[in-house]
């Protein structure tokens, strides 16, 4: 419920800001300057920030709430409506910031990803224990992940930080399972 009153994050936190510096440090020269497409922008907050370091020709944000489209919107970002669940559109670059685990079936969507688009950027929780910490949704373990990215994803790159997975595929460079 707090997710559609408040949007994937109230403020960017510290936890969220070391995730992202650790990005920029790792990113993929092969995903910059290309059109992406951030699926589950939420409110835009997050979007707006990886807008600056993917540096994209072209940006579009999908989320399955109307309220926080329309934020996202208000924010400058190309946004949609749509249910990843339903449907998976088509580009070039798909971004999947903290999405996975709130989905029904994460395997069926990013097979539908990797058929849809020439690359592909997650960053996802880790379920560490009993409890799933500050994460929304039904977070996966590290053996549950790395069996669901080997499985949908072949040859990708998973880098670690802190509590989360950020996994490359399709971008053809990149440094190999790094950890912060």
């Amino acid at each position: 419920m707090s997710y559609y009153i408040f949007g994937n994050n109230w403020v960017i936190g510290k936890h969220i800001k070391k995730q992202l510096t650790f990005l920029e440090s790792i990113l993929p020269q092969g995903m910059l300057n290309r059109e992406v497409d951030d699926l589950g922008c939420g409110d835009g907050k997050i979007t707006v920030i990886l807008r600056e370091i993917l540096k994209p020709s072209k940006m579009r944000g999908f989320d399955v709430n109307d309220g926080l489209v329309k934020r996202a919107k208000d924010r400058g970002i190309d946004a949609r409506t749509l249910n990843l669940d339903e449907a998976v559109p088509r580009g070039d670059v798909a971004v999947l910031w903290g999405v996975l685990h709130h989905l029904k079936d994460p395997e069926r969507c990013l097979r539908r990803l990797k058929s849809n688009y020439s690359a592909i950027f997650i960053r996802e929780p880790i379920r560490t224990g009993i409890i799933k910490g500050l994460e929304l949704g039904d977070p996966l373990r590290i053996n549950e992940l790395t069996c669901l990215f080997s499985s949908c994803l072949p040859d990708n790159q998973m880098h670690y930080c802190g509590n989360n997975v950020l996994v490359f595929y399709g971008c053809g460079d990149g440094q190999r399972n790094k950890t912060l």
